[in-house]
Parts: structure tokens; sequence; C-alpha cells
């Protein structure tokens, strides 16, 4: 008996942590999430069985709520697509994120895209995206998956292996064409204890990596291209009865170096008092824009602020160290300023572009340099 107790102690986690579908959000859902600041000196660490992974020292930059909308919450041009019980792309839930869809921004086309909307469906072996809706130009344009794509396979246990690809295509009136080819491989590679500041918790990890490839033409243009491949890991902790990540890192993996950079982490947290930056939550990133993506001769930066503040403009690789800073003062409005990638010797690689003020507030943005 005394040996298989101590079998048992060797590993709870195994035995107990496990995610199914009830645990999964459902419509009406919300949830709070503080985005971290400096993202890229933040490591996803190690995988394995009976891990604790300590996160107690995250600074909460900005902070949102997540909330899963029912059908009918979506413009109705959605739910036509999306809404209809008997059709292959009805979905149980919706979701409002602007961050989700972003087209390459090109200097000879104007390009808009606001309100997106992801669509999801809970099964009980997986929590599947199947398309998203978004504004492109003023035009509301639903865009459906060739197959659903798996976020969380289910159920999620400590042994959990899962791939699937699908790709999209999106004819956008008076632009042109945007597609996509993606595949992702889900893997839980470890369990243990979590330890936010919000307090700890038991969590199986999902790493959850995204590699796709866009396509683009453009009428303004007369032809097409092939935008680099994208390789993007999301490290989820997920927990019994709490239906989103506890804790999640979004890292981009250089496509010469073959190295990670962390990208973004959010976590769940209770809520902060807001502090005086002049810019509601501290949220920068919303006000910073960056163009072309890739970017081979130049680097256009974008900043719109309401209020004048000292700040910096750097360029980091992807070992995380400054290969480009410039000082320089911000006035309310639209600030530009232009990063010459061959003044600056910017070999092909992934870059992140980082502002930085003087109030403590920063937005980084993600970006490559092409081979030449």
């Amino acid at each position: 008996m005394k040996s298989i107790l101590t079998l048992l102690a060797a590993f709870p986690l195994v035995l107990q942590a496990q995610i199914s579908q009830s645990d999964m959000p459902s419509a009406g859902d919300t949830m709070r999430y503080s985005v971290a600041a400096a993202a890229v000196g933040i490591q996803p660490g190690n995988g394995g069985t009976n891990t604790t992974w300590n996160f107690t020292d995250l600074q909460s930059a900005s902070q949102y709520v997540d909330e899963f909308l029912s059908l009918t919450s979506a413009p109705f041009t959605y739910v036509a697509v999306f809404g209809l019980p008997f059709s292959p792309n009805y979905c149980d839930m919706a979701r409002l994120d602007n961050s989700a869809f972003q087209i390459p921004q090109i200097p000879v086309v104007n390009i808009t895209v606001e309100d997106v909307y992801n669509f999801y469906k809970s099964q009980s072996d997986g929590f599947e995206q199947r398309g998203f809706g978004a504004s492109i130009n003023g035009f509301p344009l639903p865009i459906t998956y060739s197959d659903g794509d798996v976020l969380v396979p289910l159920p999620l246990t400590a042994s959990t292996t899962q791939s699937n690809s699908y790709s999209f295509n999106a004819t956008i009136p008076t632009i042109g064409y945007y597609g996509r080819d993606a595949q992702r491989i889900n893997e839980a590679d470890g369990t243990g204890t979590l330890r936010l500041p919000m307090g700890d918790y038991q969590c199986i990890r999902l790493r959850s990596q995204l590699v796709y490839s866009d396509s683009v033409a453009l009428d303004a243009l007369g032809f097409g291209f092939q935008l680099p491949e994208i390789t993007e890991t999301r490290y989820k902790w997920m927990a019994p009865g709490f239906g989103w990540p506890l804790l999640e890192i979004t890292t981009i993996t250089d496509p010469i170096l073959g190295m990670e950079t962390t990208s973004r982490v959010v976590y769940r947290d209770t809520l902060a008092i807001e502090n005086q930056t002049g810019i509601k939550e501290n949220n920068l990133n919303a006000a910073l824009s960056i163009y072309p993506n890739p970017a081979a001769e130049v680097l256009m930066v974008k900043l719109e602020l309401n209020e004048s503040v000292n700040g910096s403009v750097s360029v980091m690789n992807s070992l995380g160290q400054n290969v480009y800073e410039k000082n320089r003062q911000f006035v309310p409005g639209q600030n530009l300023e232009i990063i010459p990638i061959e003044a600056a010797r910017l070999a092909s690689g992934c870059y992140f572009l980082r502002i930085a003020t003087e109030k403590g507030q920063i937005a980084i943005k993600p970006f490559i340099v092409p081979n030449k």
C-alpha cells in the first residue's frame, strides 16, 4: 500500500489535470486580462511533469476584458454565414478581437480593418475557430476557413497531441485579394503549478504552433505576391474551470536563425487602477502601426498620441539586442518615423520595433526583413 501511495503522490498532476468541453468558454463569459510590460524579456520556460512556472513578477502595461458573445450580438452579415444551424460553418459564439486579423499595410493602398469578430465552435473533441468577419474599408466581409482551426484539442491531458491545417480566401471590394494557408500543431508539453500575481493554479501547458503563409493581390498594382512564411507559437496554460488560458505567451520564430522571440504576454488578472498616462489603460500598441511588413528598404512607423511626450524609437533583433535607437519628442496627433533598413544595417531576419515613452508606456510590433 505504501508503494502505491508513493507512486500516486509522485504524479498528482498527471492524474488530476484534464481539460474538457465543460471547461471551455461559452457565450456570455467575460474574463479580465493584463498585457505584460517588457514582453520581449519574458521566456515561456521549460515543459515537463510537475513543473513550477513562476510569473509572479509580471507587470501590467494595460488591461482588457475578453468577452464571448452570442451569435445574435454579431452583425447580421456574419450571422447569415456562421449562425445557421444546418450550415457546416455554424458556430456557438463570437468574440470581438481587433488584433486577430491585420492585412499588411502597403503605402500605395489605403486599407483599414475594423470590428473583427472571431467565430468559434465548442465540441467534445476540440474548441475551434471556423472563420471571422471584418469590416475592411467599410465593407463587412465574412471569411470562412476551409477546415476548423483547433485552438484547444479536447479532452486536453498531459499526453495530448493534435494537428490540423486550414486556408481562407477573401476578395476585398475595390482592393483585391487576400488569402492564407496555415498549419497548426498542438502539443501538451508540461503539467504543474503556474504562479501568477493573482494566485497559484494547477495547469496543463499547451504548446500551439501556427505556421502560415499569406498571399496578396492588389488591383491598384495589377499583380500579386506571397509573403514570407511566419511561425507563431502560443504557450497556453490551461486549468480546469477557467475556460480560457490563465497565461498566454506568444513567440515569433526568426526564419533565418530559427530562434523564438516573445512578442506578447497576457495573463488573467484582477482590476487595476487606471494610471494617468494620457492614453487610456496605457494601450500604446493600439496607437502604433508599421508598414510595409516585410520591409526591404524602409520601415514606416506611425504613432497616434493625444499629448506631447518624450520617448524613443528602437529596433531589437531576435536576441533582444538593440540594433537601432533614436530619441525623439512625440507630439499630439500623428507622429511619423522612417527607419532606413540598409542604413541601419539590418540583415535578413525577424526584428521588433519598440516605442517607449518617459511615462513608462511601451509598444512592440514584430516585422521581417526579407532576403535580399
